[in-house]
């Protein structure tokens, strides 16, 4: 491990004695819990994600991950990528939320996702998809790398934009706890940056469509859309 220290030490093994007091614990936490986690398949932790509630009227991450899943599989068909592929893709995706490694270190959530997908034999594509899964992140980050990282990015995003629009929690003002803007512009651009073949009416219409009867906003469809060409 590497660190910066903004001062010019008169002892500085002093500094590194106490860098490493701090570090190696953790480091070795880390260790123990990739161990632990390793132990089980990255699928294993399906279960647990229905005690988590993504938003109480709209179900837990499992009910969550079921969408993600057959949305991603649509989204995949449409623009060329592997379905099955896609379809497991989304269902590994929120897995590794559930793991004891992204439990105490919460910035490792679809890095750790990928390295256990990837210990546990998955499709390389699928490893991937789980780390891009939330890109982009922010602006000028970096894209989902290939076709099955985008459908899976784009499912998680659509359905999450769906839903809160779907029971009329739209972002207002500062305030948008789920991300909504960044939501619709990850979206926006990667079908444009990506070049792909999606049609933004027929995908809103689908990811709503997978929510059955749980939304409350007859609009839905308009909203999201014009939240998003808003952008």
């Amino acid at each position: 491990f590497i660190f910066v220290a903004n001062i010019e030490s008169k002892d500085p093994q002093q500094i590194i004695s106490g860098n490493e007091k701090v570090v190696r614990p953790r480091l070795a936490d880390a260790e123990f819990f990739f161990n632990t986690d390793r132990k089980k398949r990255l699928e294993d932790n399906l279960p647990r994600l229905q005690t988590v509630l993504f938003q109480q009227q709209l179900g837990t991450l499992r009910d969550k991950t079921d969408r993600i899943q057959a949305l991603a599989g649509w989204i995949a068909e449409q623009i060329g990528a592997d379905v099955n592929h896609a379809t497991r893709a989304g269902l590994l995706s929120k897995c590794d939320l559930m793991t004891n490694m992204v439990f105490e270190f919460t910035d490792t959530q679809g890095v750790m996702g990928m390295h256990y997908a990837r210990h546990d034999g998955e499709a390389e594509d699928v490893a991937v998809a789980l780390n891009e899964q939330y890109q982009p992140r922010f602006a000028g980050d970096d894209l989902p790398s290939n076709p099955v990282a985008c459908a899976l990015a784009i499912a998680d995003k659509m359905d999450t934009l769906a839903g809160i629009f779907g029971i009329g929690q739209h972002p207002k003002g500062d305030k948008d706890p789920f991300a909504l803007r960044r939501a619709a512009l990850g979206v926006l651009r990667i079908i444009v940056e990506k070049n792909l073949n999606l049609d933004l009416q027929t995908l809103t219409e689908e990811a709503v469509r997978l929510y059955g009867d749980k939304l409350t906003n007859a609009n839905v469809v308009d909203d999201v859309i014009d939240f998003m060409l808003g952008r």
